[in-house]
């Protein structure tokens, strides 16, 4: 193809290929400053390619020639995290809207499988086009007019943990010669939270989490306490448990199910109970690439040794030896010599006395 002609003092854009037209420019009065460089604007990932230079005479002998090699690479991967039970999700995709007028847009489904997501073509999106697969039928959707604004995003609705992957959307001309092309890491995440109660010195307690979906053979699980501070609990990579990569403070004292990846069953047993256990643990599955699959988190409290008695006062709690009381819903502490402080008006408080 003839990318770009510099003759008789002026650029000769008629005697350019059409692909290249209005894409291509050099620098003003090249004779006199020697630079025969040339700027080619809005790439595509088709320009790759060897560009040769070439100056001549007026007698259409060579007189200089150059040779470079250009690579166009697709855009770097992006990542978007997501947690199971949104609504939707944008995959995005903006370029310039300077693109030709008949162009085809294709999202597909490119790693852990290959499935076709979105057909766009004709200026409108295709939603009986046949060879999308039935997965994604009626949750897909791209914005009105993407050709005139050049946003090629995907909104993906009604999300689930199975589509988690990577996807791609390439743009193709009427030729079906590829312009863009760019990939999206979605990974969607199963996230709850559960709340356990145990008593101090109870011999041990359960974590649940039982997982919802197939895994893959090649998972990392890894138990972690993530508030009040951050620990690694308990940890089970290549089909065994990892002791050497939990924190000293659990060495020795949690547990889990054999051969979790059958059961699907990655409850983590926690042994030798302490008030210090109290906080909120979160059990994370990563595949081999490290992509997180699904997440879970149990809230834990372990309450000390002691018991109580419950009585329901209008107005104010009666008792000044009470160590603490709930007024309205707020818990409030107060020494067993201080006089508690009133409750609303009319109101009802659950009053919490504490032996000891």
């Amino acid at each position: 193809m003839k990318v770009h002609v510099y003759e008789s003092g002026n650029n000769q854009p008629d005697n350019q290929d059409q692909v290249y037209k209005g894409r291509t420019e050099m620098n003003n009065d090249p004779l006199k400053t020697k630079d025969f460089s040339l700027t080619l604007k809005d790439l595509h990932l088709t320009n790759s390619g060897v560009y040769t230079c070439t100056v001549y005479n007026k007698d259409g002998d060579i007189l200089l020639q150059k040779v470079i090699i250009l690579s166009v690479r697709a855009l770097q991967p992006e990542v978007v995290g997501v947690t199971q039970g949104m609504k939707s999700v944008l995959l995005p995709f903006k370029t310039t809207p300077n693109l030709p007028e008949y162009i085809t847009v294709e999202w597909r489904l490119t790693a852990y499988k290959h499935m076709k997501v979105h057909a766009y073509e004709s200026g409108r999106d295709q939603p009986d086009n046949l060879d999308q697969d039935q997965v994604y039928r009626g949750r897909t959707e791209m914005k009105e007019d993407s050709l005139r604004t050049g946003d090629f995003s995907l909104t993906l609705k009604d999300l689930q943990l199975t589509d988690s992957g990577v996807y791609t959307c390439t743009v193709y001309n009427k030729d079906g010669l590829m312009l863009l092309q760019k990939s999206v890491t979605l990974r969607v995440r199963e996230y709850q939270v559960e709340m356990v109660e145990v008593t101090q010195g109870k011999e041990s307690v359960l974590l649940p989490f039982k997982a919802t979906a197939d895994l893959p053979q090649d998972i990392t699980v890894k138990w972690r306490l993530t508030e009040p501070k951050h620990m690694m609990v308990h940890a089970y990579e290549s089909g065994s448990n990892q002791p050497d990569k939990q924190d000293e403070e659990y060495r020795g004292r949690t547990e889990t199910n054999e051969d979790p990846l059958r059961t699907g069953d990655l409850s983590l047993t926690l042994k030798d109970l302490r008030l210090t256990d109290s906080g909120v643990y979160t059990c994370t599955i990563y595949n081999k690439d490290g992509l997180m699959l699904t997440q879970k988190s149990v809230t834990l409290s372990v309450r000390g040794l002691h018991s109580s008695r419950r009585e329901e006062v209008p107005g104010r709690c009666p008792s000044a030896d009470l160590h603490c009381f709930v007024c309205e819903r707020q818990l409030y502490r107060s020494d067993p010599i201080i006089k508690p402080p009133r409750c609303a008006a009319n109101s009802v408080s659950v009053c919490v006395c504490t032996s000891t």
